[in-house]
């Protein structure tokens, strides 16, 4: 029979030793899937078993705050998983505990030495913030994928790619092969930045001279070459395998973890309720009878607060979420499996494309439609984006302990195509084909956007929304070069933060004459390059699209390629140029932004990346600048 010896020193006697106890507060015994925090302090003597006992209560105290700040950030596992790490470090580094009363600390860390007169951080301490680096960035990775359509690469708000990205397979090969070199060189910069705000948390010194900044980066380095192994698998759908098999500094972590969970369980402690209701000390099973589409409202509540979506990603992903319950039914959430989900896969498998669009399918239950054996079914991309849409909302599910696991996750369709060969890009016979029809000939064309929305596209790679929002003073000079402004001022809006860039202008449209045409334009009183235009649910680009899918099919061009194609066309275009990866970057706006790449500073200027980059572009086309226009 155990009694209690010190209050509030959290400590509970057995007959074995001392035994950390603490109770879980009303408000988040559901986030943490237990009633209380219970650990062997393996300790004999009660001086030690006080130290470890308060320092292990003000890491939990601090914890439960975090907590009840995002609670959608937490799951019983990572609560879990933080407070054991933390236990081991305490009792571990038990020779000089960090204990926190008040505020106030009363012993520092044995992870923070003294080296000449200098604070610096111990191996033991740098590798426990390297396996964290690990966790996160990975964490962060499967986010982005979920709040990603599969288009384009995002970053979470206030993060670099170095923290969190779902760069696709060949980005990721790409920079993959800059860092290994860089850690056969010593170069270890790219991490700087990180290194610098980890060692700020730590309350370090941020000395570029000190043995602790140079050792914190390069394990940082080697921990983000784990991250993009990693990440070229699941950018290619591959969950075969998991993080803790890639990174074998995971794998370590999680057998360490287990060991001291083995030794917990070992330990003579009085029986406790361990779950949310009940007695024993297994956690109770998900019994939380709430339906698919209740948690889809609640997980929909949580992106809108944060102001991830726009209103089309909205509907899109309402229109898959809806397909699920027509498909399924609106199901208890834990008892969607992976059986649910294979069979739910089998049936996209065999369902066409706009299956909502026009009247043929309308009244006809999902059985007589895959009855009917459409000809033409979804494609391999289209499927898995229902699932990683369907997999946001499990990921929230689990996150939030309404139920045990992802079922979605791993079950995409892998292709065997690589990411370039799944865009495809326009060719040279295309592009004779587009630019030389009789519209080009003649000077026919009906509006102006016919005429300058491919031209930019081809010769700037801006996507379709950036280049009809475009108003006449984005154009304009920086350091005496023209550029296009992306940006977001006023109704405007850009993909993702990365996306708000300054591009040059090609010598080709100024030939055409686009500088005299927005000088025109001026002259008329109007404000946007294309006044013609307007602004609809998904901005200014919903006629230019369907005025192109008509003309690219009078000019002979199949299907496959679109008006994006231009954007694809642009970027393989320039890689066969052999143009630095991240200057491309900065063109197509994708994520990764040189300006936090230690080694490379603020973003290129025009005059540079016209000079290395737009210049370089030639696709051979005949172009002839007394056409007329519009």
């Amino acid at each position: 029979m155990g009694s209690s010896t010190f209050n509030p020193s959290y400590i509970y006697q057995t007959p074995s030793g001392y035994i950390f106890r603490l109770r879980v507060p009303m408000d988040i015994k559901s986030v943490v899937g237990r009633v209380e925090f219970r650990y062997s302090l393996r300790a004999g003597a009660l001086r030690v078993a006080k130290h470890r006992a308060r320092c292990i209560a003000s890491f939990i105290h601090e914890l439960i705050k975090k907590v009840r700040k995002q609670m959608s950030e937490y799951t019983p596992e990572r609560i879990l998983g933080m407070v054991k790490n933390h236990v081991e470090d305490i009792i571990k580094d038990d020779e000089s505990p960090k204990i926190t009363i008040d505020g106030h600390t009363v012993f520092e860390p044995s992870y923070l030495q003294t080296s000449n007169g200098m604070r610096v951080l111990s191996s033991e301490r740098i590798e426990q913030l390297t396996i964290q680096y690990l966790k996160e960035t990975l964490g962060n990775d499967e986010k982005c994928r979920v709040l990603s359509s599969g288009a384009d690469t995002i970053t979470l708000d206030g993060m670099t790619f170095l923290e969190g990205s779902n760069m696709k397979a060949e980005e990721s090969c790409s920079i993959l092969k800059s860092v290994t070199r860089w850690l056969l060189q010593g170069d270890h910069s790219l991490m700087h930045p990180l290194t610098e705000k980890i060692l700020t948390r730590e309350k370090a010194p941020v000395d570029p001279a000190s043995e602790t900044y140079k050792v914190l980066s390069r394990e940082l380095l080697k921990g983000f070459q784990s991250v993009l192994q990693v990440r070229t698998r699941r950018s290619e759908g591959d969950y075969s395998v998991s993080d803790e098999e890639l990174v074998p500094a995971l794998k370590q972590d999680a057998r360490r973890l287990a060991d001291i969970q083995q030794r917990e369980v070992q330990a003579p402690t009085p029986v406790v309720s361990t779950g949310i209701a009940g007695n024993g000390s297994a956690p109770l099973p998900f019994t939380s009878k709430l339906a698919f589409t209740e948690i889809q409202n609640r997980y929909i509540t949580e992106i809108e607060k944060g102001e991830n979506w726009t209103e089309k990603t909205k509907d899109e992903n309402l229109s898959i979420f809806a397909l699920f319950v027509r498909a399924m039914g609106d199901l208890d959430i834990t008892s969607i499996d992976r059986k649910v989900m294979s069979e739910y896969k089998s049936m996209l498998m065999q369902l066409p494309p706009n299956l909502n669009k026009g009247a043929k399918y309308q009244g006809m239950d999902l059985k007589e439609i895959i009855a009917q054996k459409p000809p033409k079914t979804l494609t391999v991309n289209t499927l898995n984006k229902y699932m990683r849409r369907l997999s946001g909302v499990f990921n929230y599910a689990v996150r939030n302990g309404y139920m045990p696991s992802n079922p979605a996750e791993g079950i995409q369709i892998k292709s065997q195509k690589r990411a370039d060969q799944e865009r495809e890009a326009y060719n040279t016979e295309d592009l004779q084909k587009l630019f030389d029809s009789e519209e080009y000939k003649e000077g026919t064309h009906r509006a102006s956007y016919a005429f300058w929305t491919p031209y930019i596209a081809l010769y700037s790679g801006c996507r379709l929304e950036e280049i009809c929002q475009l108003h006449l003073a984005d154009i304009r000079q920086e350091g005496g070069v023209w550029v296009f402004d992306i940006n977001n001022k006023e109704e405007k809006k850009v993909k993702t933060r990365a996306s708000a860039r300054l591009i040059p202008i090609h010598p080709h449209l100024i030939q055409l004459g686009l500088l005299e045409h927005v000088e025109t334009l001026k002259t008329k009183g109007e404000t946007r390059l294309f006044p013609e235009l307007s602004q609809r649910r998904d901005g200014y680009g919903q006629t230019v699209s369907k005025w192109f899918q008509r003309y690219k099919e009078r000019c002979g061009i199949g299907e496959g390629k679109t008006f994006h194609s231009f954007r694809h066309t642009f970027i393989t275009h320039l890689k066969h140029k052999q143009v630095d990866s991240f200057m491309l970057h900065e063109l197509d706006g994708h994520t990764i932004d040189s300006e936090t790449m230690g080694r490379y500073g603020k973003r290129y200027t025009p005059d540079i990346l016209l000079r290395e980059a737009i210049e370089k572009i030639d696709y051979g086309l005949d172009l002839r600048g007394d056409l007329s226009r519009p």
